[in-house]
């Protein structure tokens, strides 16, 4: 094999693999399923209380609302949430506006094999367990 065929060679490969690359970088890399869409959240304390969890995720970047629960029976409070997912970890962040005083919200959390978020939601200095599925659309 000559020099020239050994560089156009090298020039092919070379070229191959920057395309692939450029392709795989377009489509963020991975073959991760997205997040987006409607969760059904049970935080885990004394007992399960449901909560729903909606996420929109562009790229790396995800938003979305938490219904929170109140003393008030049946008037929930949707909080909006901003963060991401690196690495696989979806970190998220909220403020309870409506609350005596600000109140922080935290979540954490991996989607596992089955397509369930499993993590923990912290506020006010307690963390609680939590597990959502998301809600399967009507047709």
């Amino acid at each position: 094999m000559t020099t020239m065929m050994k560089a156009t060679i090298a020039t092919t490969i070379l070229a191959v693999l920057t395309v692939a690359t450029s392709v795989s970088a377009q489509h963020g890399g991975t073959d991760a399923p997205s997040l987006t869409g409607t969760w059904n959240m049970g935080l885990q304390g004394g007992h399960v209380v449901p909560v729903a969890l909606v996420l929109k995720q562009n790229g790396d970047i995800l938003t979305g609302t938490i219904s929170m629960p109140t003393q008030r029976v049946g008037q929930p409070v949707d909080v909006s949430l901003k963060g991401d997912i690196s690495h696989g970890t979806l970190t998220l962040t909220g403020t309870v506006e409506s609350a005596k005083e600000p109140t922080t919200i935290g979540i954490t959390g991996r989607l596992n094999d089955e397509g369930i978020i499993e993590g923990t939601l912290a506020m006010q200095g307690h963390d609680m367990p939590y597990t959502a599925e998301r809600l399967k659309e009507r047709k």
